[in-house]
C-alpha cells in the first residue's frame, strides 16, 4: 500500500491568521490549527515524495520524524508552496547526485529566480554545504515519471497562471485552482479514485480557489471512496464543516486534519 500524510490543510496565511481574533482563529480545537498546504506520499517501492515546499516545512517534516526525501513536487510558484524549499537541504547531505525538483516550465524558471542560490550556481561552487543539492525537472501534462514512480499530471486553472495537479494510482491531488476541466473530472471518475484531496478554501465564491459547493460538486461528479477538503481559510470551522456535510448526508467527504494518514492502492 502507498500511503499519504496531510503536511498541512490551510491557505496561505495558515490557520490561526496572526493578528486575528475570530472565534476558528482563537479555538481550541486542534483540528481548527493548520499550517500551509502540503503533502508526503510514501509509495510501496519505498519513495518518499514531498508535494510542495510550504513556509512551515521544517516544523512539517519534524512532526512527522520523515527520514529521508526521494523527489519534490511543486505544484506552482505561490509563496505558500515554495518558500519552504531551502529546508530540504539535510535531506540532500551526502546525496551521490541531486534531487529532482518537478514543476512545470513556468514555475521551474520562477524558482530559479526566486532560489538561485540553489538552482543557478555557475561559478558559485558548494563549499560547506550550505546550499541544498537540488535540480529542476520539468514536468508536462500526461504521463510522466517521478523517482521510478508514474503519475498523471494536469494543469489547473488558479490565477495568472495555472496549478499543477495528479493522480498517483488510486490517489487525486487538486488544490489551488479555481475550476476543474471537465477532462480531468472524468478522468479521475474513471480510475475509481480511493483518495481525493481537493482544494476548499472557504464557503463563499472565490476568483482564484474552489469554494464548498463546487468542490461538493465536483467530488459528486468523481466519486472517490473518500474525498478530504484541503487548503482551508478561518472561514472554515472543522464542526461546523463537519455538520453542514452530515446535514447534506454527506459520508465521504471530510475535512483535513495536519498530520493524518491514509493508505491507498
Amino acid at each position: 500500500m502507498n500511503k499519504i500524510t496531510i503536511l498541512g490543510s490551510g491557505t496561505s496565511t495558515g490557520v490561526p491568521i496572526l493578528g486575528c481574533k475570530c472565534a476558528v482563529c482563537q479555538s481550541i480545537d486542534p483540528r481548527n490549527k493548520r499550517l500551509r498546504t502540503s503533502a508526503l506520499l510514501e509509495t510501496e517501492q519505498n519513495k518518499t515524495i514531498l508535494v510542495d515546499a510550504s513556509p512551515d516545512l521544517r516544523t512539517q517534516l519534524l512532526q512527522t520524524q520523515t527520514m529521508k526525501l526521494d523527489a519534490v513536487i511543486i505544484t506552482h510558484d505561490h509563496a505558500d508552496h515554495t518558500h519552504g524549499l531551502d529546508d530540504v537541504r539535510p535531506y540532500t547531505f551526502n546525496r551521490p547526485a541531486p534531487m529532482m525538483v518537478h514543476t512545470d516550465a513556468h514555475t521551474a524558471k520562477s524558482l530559479t529566480k526566486k532560489f538561485s542560490y540553489i538552482f543557478d550556481r555557475q561559478n558559485k561552487p558548494i563549499i560547506g554545504g550550505g546550499i541544498p543539492l537540488l535540480e529542476l525537472a520539468t514536468l508536462a501534462v500526461g504521463e510522466q515519471k517521478i523517482a521510478d514512480e508514474t503519475f498523471e499530471i494536469f494543469s489547473l486553472p488558479h490565477g495568472y497562471g495555472d496549478t499543477l495537479g495528479f493522480r498517483h494510482q488510486k490517489l487525486g491531488y487538486l488544490i489551488d485552482c479555481r475550476e476543474v476541466p471537465q477532462n480531468v473530472l472524468d478522468i479521475f471518475r474513471d480510475a475509481k479514485l480511493e483518495i481525493l484531496i481537493i482544494d476548499c478554501l472557504r464557503y463563499l465564491p472565490h476568483q482564484t480557489h474552489l469554494h464548498f459547493d463546487l468542490t461538493l460538486n465536483y467530488i459528486q461528479q468523481i466519486q472517490p471512496k473518500l474525498a478530504l477538503l484541503t487548503h482551508m481559510s478561518h472561514e472554515m470551522e472543522y464542526l461546523d464543516l463537519t455538520n453542514q456535510l452530515q446535514r447534506r448526508g454527506i459520508r465521504n467527504v471530510f475535512p483535513a486534519i495536519d498530520g493524518q494518514s491514509f493508505l491507498y492502492s
